[in-house]
């Protein structure tokens, strides 16, 4: 029985995150500005605020899920879906880590001191880099890996582009008349959609909206080359290096750093040689 009412209650809170978007966000950001208010006020108001504002991002995060699902069609039609359940589950468990890592390194370092914080850096560090490592290496279109690997849905851009998937015939037949003039071009240092010159429809037929950008909220990272992978193989293992480091030179030695930095040095280096092959979202 209680079963069932748990049910029936999860699935009117999906109803209602799939239909009021602009309402959950707004839910979203008084949960996370909770946490800052929190700090300070009680004992041990670090560990508190820092589990509050990680229950904020794994609220948003499951939300995401949510809408994404709900409008399954319209993400997949305009974004692509990841390569395989396996990128998949990986990706959703480091982005967990990743919203709850501070949380978890405050509260070791609360309830076993300074040692057992360290080894939990030690252990959320090492998944972190053999997820990052099986997806890099083992899981097609994912060369590049996002940090978070699964970003913030773009709400937005989603909620724009859903009357455009659902209508599609709809809308294309009334623009048949005007689909030759209406051009656009991408800029692709800023990112921002600009109409031609010739591009604009007669003053008639004008909207006067601004143009829609590009959906970029889960496009795969698909790029191929030694240079790309072995950049990103850097960026991945250079936490562990760095903790090597530090483990042997100390916490106050330049050395550990000073290794880390020219681990980045040289893996931006490589990604630079090789820019024209990335998107603009993944150059940011």
């Amino acid at each position: 029985m209680a079963t069932l009412e748990l049910r029936n209650l999860y699935e009117k809170y999906v109803k209602w995150v799939s239909g009021n978007p602009s309402a959950l966000g707004d839910v979203e950001m008084t949960v996370k500005w909770l946490s800052y208010f929190i700090a300070g006020k009680i004992n041990n108001s670090s560990a508190v605020s820092e589990l509050v504002y990680s229950l904020s991002n794994l609220l948003v995060f499951f939300n995401d899920r949510i809408i994404e699902r709900a409008n399954l069609g319209a993400v997949a039609a305009v974004a692509g879906t990841d390569s395989s359940q396996l990128a998949k589950y990986i990706k959703t468990a480091l982005t967990t880590l990743e919203y709850c890592e501070v949380f978890i390194e405050l509260s070791a370092k609360k309830v076993w001191g300074a040692r057992g914080r360290w080894f939990f850096i030690v252990v959320v560090q090492t998944i972190k880099c053999i997820g990052r490592l099986i997806l890099t290496l083992c899981c097609r279109g994912n060369k590049i890996v996002k940090n978070p690997p699964i970003p913030a849905l773009d709400r937005r851009n989603l909620a724009e582009s859903l009357p455009e998937a659902n209508g599609a015939e709809t809308a294309a037949a009334a623009a048949g008349t005007f689909h030759d003039h209406n051009q656009t071009v991408l800029l692709k240092r800023s990112g921002r959609v600009m109409r031609k010159v010739d591009g604009a429809p007669p003053v008639v037929a004008r909207s006067w909206k601004p143009l829609r950008h590009e959906v970029t909220a889960v496009y795969p990272a698909q790029y191929e080359g030694r240079f790309i992978q072995s950049a990103e193989l850097m960026y991945i293992l250079k936490p562990m290096v760095h903790l090597e480091c530090v483990r042997r030179y100390g916490m106050d030695s330049w050395k550990s750093y000073l290794v880390a930095l020219a681990i980045d040095v040289a893996s931006l280096r490589l990604y630079y040689k090789k820019r024209e092959d990335l998107s603009r979202d993944q150059k940011q």
